[in-house]
This record gives C-alpha cells, structure tokens and sequence, in this order.
C-alpha cells in the first residue's frame, strides 16, 4: 500500500509539473493552449502533492528531493502566472463622478439555455452602461427585448450557431457596425459609445472560436490581434469585451494588451472565475472587459449565476481626466511580427504597423 501511495504521488507530481510547464511554450497546438486555463487546479493539486511527499515519504531521499524540486518549480510558475489576479487593489466608486462612469456587463447565455428571467432581472438590478449578451439566437433576441426599455441603444447578429452576438446599450452607439475580424466566421461588434459627458470612446465586442481538439488556436488568437489593432488605431479610448475564449495570462491574451495598450482589470481585484457555472472545481476567466489607459477601474464583480456555463461578468470603470491618462506604448517589433504571422497564417487581410 505504501508503494502504491508513493508511485501515485511521484505520477501526480510529474503530471502536474508537465500541465505546468508545458504552456510556457509559445505554440498555437490546441492542446498546449487548453492547459493554459486550469493554472489554479494545478497550483493547489501541485500544494497537495507537494505536502504528500514530505509528509509520507521518507524514504527514497533521491528520488523525493529531485521530485520535490520539480513541484516546486511548476509551483513557482503558477503563482507567479497567477500573482497579479490577488485582490490587492480597489477603488471607491463615490470618487467617480456620474459623467465619467461606465459599466461593462458581459454574459455568455449558452445557445440552447432557455433560462432568460434570472438575466433579464440581473441586468435590471445592476443597471450596466452597456450589456453584450453571446450565443444568443432567435428565442434570445425575444428573450431579451425587455432589456430595451432601458437600454434602447443595440446591436446584434444572430447566427444560429454558437457565435450570435447582442449589444445592449444606455448610451448612444456612434457609427456601430458588425465586422468579421481577420476573416473569422464569428462575428464581432465595433461601435462608438457617447459617455455621459459628451466623450465618444471606443467598444469592440467579440467571441472568438475556443482552441478544439485537433485544431489551433490560431483563429482565435488572430482575432485577438486584430481587434487589438482596431482600438490602438482609434484615437479614442477604447473597451475589448466578450467570452475571449482565453484566460487572461495566457501568450496570445498578453500580448494582445501589449499591442493594443489595454489593462486587464482583474490584476489586483482578484481571479473573478466565470466559468464553469456548472462545475465549482473547474473554473477559471474567461469572460473579460479589457480598457485602455483612459479609464480606472472601479470594481469587478461576478454575478449570479442564471442557468448558463458562464456567470456574469461587470466591471465598472471610471473615465480619468485626459491629462491623467497614459499614452500606451510603443509596440514591441516582436509582438507585431508574431501578431502578423498569425494574421497571414489564418487568412486575414488585417496587418499591425509598427506604432
């Protein structure tokens, strides 16, 4: 028995370490990129592990140690993947005047869910600026029509595939469009919203396809990347939301903020898991509300669930005084020709400049 207990501690630490470090790798293979997403299961399975070798092997001091180091270094990449998404940050919303706020609501209602009450009522309570709603179809576009009361402002496409996309918004929408970014069948949202203040600024809603098994993440990541391009091009600050299909720590999803000058807010207001909503052992982010340096973040929150696999997602976000604002940065020369491999590679026509 305590053989037994030994070779399955010694096969969990070498499988957990290699779920760890594999997705260091800069690869679009489906399944390196899907390891990138269960970072905490990992991290706490890798603890777990990790007490199991020095509480109950003794013996084999070799072989311990040089697994132990192992656990120690995949434990280490976690948490420094995962160190920037503690709550050690926040903001009183009371500091933000009326005209410089804007919320962000995001939900993925899951095609098929026919539980529209619950959602209809969440939006209602929590009164967001701007509402985007995926994997909505015909019943959902009826569904949601009393959200319009307040939110008169809308965009949408429904597909009759998992990609049907709604805009609701309280604000009015400027020059608002439904574009196929780098060439993807999945629809997207490009829009200018009016704040309060008169101050038009930019919103891209998009639902990339997830990395499948047998496929790349390439479509995904390259739609990414140009979406990243549409807002670092405006002269406005812009907002990236929607279900990204990736969890904000990973290569593509990084080096989309970096090219597009966007700020995650989750860093520093905490992991905000917001799926899965049927599974309390499996979840990580997905869901997200990207913004350039133009706003603050206010407070992130995760909402009730309504009878979809994704949770709610707001985030409330404060316009700042455009002298308090930071430009973004310049574009790394890497990134741009990493992003435009990708581009080319999955059809698209889009391309990054260097600035």
């Amino acid at each position: 028995m305590r053989s037994l207990v030994r070779y399955a501690l010694f096969l969990l630490a070498l499988v957990l370490s290699a779920a760890s470090l594999i997705p260091l790798v800069p690869t679009e293979w489906w399944w390196v990129r899907l390891l990138d997403f269960p970072r905490l299961p990992f991290a706490l399975g890798l603890l777990a592990v990790g007490l199991g070798l020095l509480l109950f092997l003794r013996e084999s001091a070799r072989s311990r140690t040089s697994t132990l180091a192992l656990v120690a270094a995949a434990l280490t990449v976690d948490a420094w993947v995962l160190r920037p998404y503690l709550p050690t940050a926040g903001v009183n919303i009371d500091a933000c005047p009326t005209e410089g706020r804007l919320s962000v609501m995001v939900a993925n209602v899951q095609l098929g869910n026919r539980k529209a009450a619950a959602l209809v009522e969440a939006v209602g309570r929590v009164e967001p600026d701007l509402f985007l709603a995926m994997e909505t179809d015909a019943w959902w576009d009826e569904a949601l029509k009393p959200v319009l009361a307040a939110m008169p402002h809308a965009l949408q496409r429904i597909t009759g595939s998992y990609y049907g996309i709604h805009l609701y918004s309280r604000l009015p929408l400027v020059n608002g469009s439904i574009r196929h970014l780098a060439g993807q069948d999945t629809p997207a949202i490009v829009t200018g919203v009016t704040l309060r203040s008169g101050e038009t600024v930019d919103f891209v809603g998009i639902h990339p396809k997830p990395p499948q098994a047998w496929q790349s993440a390439r479509g995904r990541d390259a739609q990414l990347y140009a979406a990243a391009d549409v807002l670092r091009t405006q002269v406005e600050p812009g907002i990236l939301a929607g279900d990204l299909n990736a969890t904000p720590w990973e290569i593509a999803v990084e080096r989309m903020a970096r090219l597009s000058g966007l700020i995650d807010p989750r860093q520093g207001f905490g992991y905000v898991a917001t799926w899965n909503a049927d599974a309390w052992w499996m979840r990580w982010p997905l869901d997200h509300v990207f913004h350039g340096g133009g706003f603050a973040t206010v407070s992130v929150e995760r909402l009730d669930a309504f009878g979809s696999d994704h949770f709610p997602y707001l985030v409330r976000l404060c316009r700042q005084a455009v002298e308090g604002a930071k430009a973004p940065p310049e574009r790394d020369a890497d990134d741009v020709a990493t992003a435009n491999a990708v581009l080319a590679s999955a059809g698209a026509t889009e391309r990054l400049g260097s600035r």
